[in-house]
């Protein structure tokens, strides 16, 4: 009797890792399909947003825009050039003078990026 027990056992136990053998091989096959789909799906993206400008010619800034803009220039992290005027990220914030941005122009920006696309200076001409 103490033999049937144990064979019991024994079967009951290989029944048992022969389920979770096969319940793991189910789990391994649903994350490979997932990796090959999400694979797939990402497999043209470059990571990197890809946008067109719809407006026509350049943007237009009043003096009271770009004198916030040199107010916070180190959140810009870009430098600024308002007439031929200097406002460089690097100077303190005390040392900046937005009082030569004249209040009755209206400007025109040109964006001067590096080869990789970072914003490294904005030039105003009103």
């Amino acid at each position: 009797m103490g033999n049937a027990k144990s064979f019991m056992m024994l079967a009951a136990v290989f029944f048992l890792f022969i389920g979770a053998c096969t319940y793991a091989a189910e789990i391994v096959h649903a994350i490979d399909g997932g990796t090959r789909l999400l694979y797939r799906v990402n497999e043209n993206n470059d990571s990197k947003i890809k946008a067109k400008l719809d407006a026509a010619g350049s943007e237009a800034y009043s003096a009271a825009q770009i004198v916030c803009m040199i107010r916070n220039i180190e959140e810009l992290d870009a430098d600024i050039e308002v007439d031929g005027l200097l406002y460089s990220r690097s100077m303190d914030y005390e040392g900046l003078n937005p009082a030569l941005v004249d209040s009755s122009k209206i400007y025109r920006a040109v964006y001067m990026r590096d080869i990789s696309g970072y914003l490294i200076k904005i030039v105003f001409r009103g």
